[in-house]
């Protein structure tokens, strides 16, 4: 017979009153550090918004760069010219067409524009749904023969997909039991235009009135899908652009403000004019605030 061992016991697993545990050596100052080591803080998410982000390193970047622009003649950072500065500004000016920002901040509206689209689609499948569901249940007391397909059918989806598997298994029903167009639930649900919402229409500009084209429910979930890619392919271009501006911004003014100490006129000008708040939602005078830079 196999005997199971004991678990041992831990610093993290004892309390006082653990049976069988004795311990007559000194207890140890404090408890060892979890084993799990912190994310790096590259993969950490930046706690902003883009437009946010994008706004206050922008306006850090060009009052850094105005300033040393100023004392250029007395000194100049080694290890980033005014040039770079000014192409750093320009990669975050969301009004210049191909810059990052901008192409970041369209990625970003256009998905969500497909999301939009994307729902207000599910929502009209749901809603329909739901009637028709209701009234196939009231039919099958005189069609008692459906009932084992109506049985199995809901509406109660609140997910993307759960909308979709439930509006698809209606559509099944009222086509296989119902004689798809020959049953019509109330006025205007119709089973012509319930499946258009899944497969979409092609226009007909010969109709009266006109019948516009309509896409199909794959293709609004294909065109979401691309712009979410596109939108994190962007966002992270952005965000690598972000860090490596927020790092020049913090060493540029650590040494700055070594080599003019408080008190002198650049040094007062450094310190009133660079921003150096981590909020990113206030500007906070850079003398209130001490400089860590990041570490990336």
């Amino acid at each position: 017979m196999i005997t199971e061992l004991p678990t041992p016991i831990t610093w993290d697993s004892a309390s006082w009153d653990t049976p069988g545990l004795t311990w007559d050596g000194p207890l140890p100052a404090a408890f060892p550090d979890t084993l799990t080591p912190p994310l790096p803080s590259s993969l950490t998410p930046l706690p902003m918004s883009l437009n946010t982000s994008i706004d206050f390193l922008k306006d850090r970047v060009d009052k850094t760069r105005s300033v040393q622009a100023q004392i250029a003649s007395q000194w100049l950072w080694p290890l980033h010219s005014v040039a770079q500065w000014q192409s750093d500004s320009a990669a975050l000016d969301k009004t210049v067409e191909g810059s990052l920002a901008n192409r970041a901040t369209e990625a970003h509206t256009l998905t969500e524009a497909a999301r939009g689209n994307l729902d207000l689609r599910l929502e009209s499948i749901h809603a329909m749904t739901v009637t028709v569901v209701g009234v196939m249940r009231v039919r099958t007391q005189r069609q008692p023969e459906s009932k084992a397909v109506v049985d199995e059918l809901s509406s109660r989806a609140d997910s993307r997909s759960g909308i979709e598997r439930e509006g698809t298994a209606c559509l099944s029903a009222w086509k296989l039991e119902f004689g798809a167009s020959a049953f019509s639930p109330s006025p205007g649900v119709t089973y012509e235009a319930f499946r258009e919402l899944f497969y979409g229409r092609a226009a007909n500009l010969a109709a009266t009135p006109p019948v516009s084209s309509l896409p199909s429910l794959r293709e609004l979930k294909e065109t979401y899908s691309d712009t979410q890619t596109l939108d994190r392919r962007e966002t992270g271009r952005l965000n690598a652009k972000l860090a490596e501006v927020e790092r020049n911004c913090q060493d540029w003014y650590a040494e700055a403000t070594k080599v003019f100490v408080a008190g002198t006129e650049i040094g007062d000008l450094i310190r009133a004019e660079v921003p150096t708040s981590s909020d990113y939602s206030t500007s906070t005078p850079a003398a209130e605030l001490p400089v860590t830079p990041p570490t990336l």
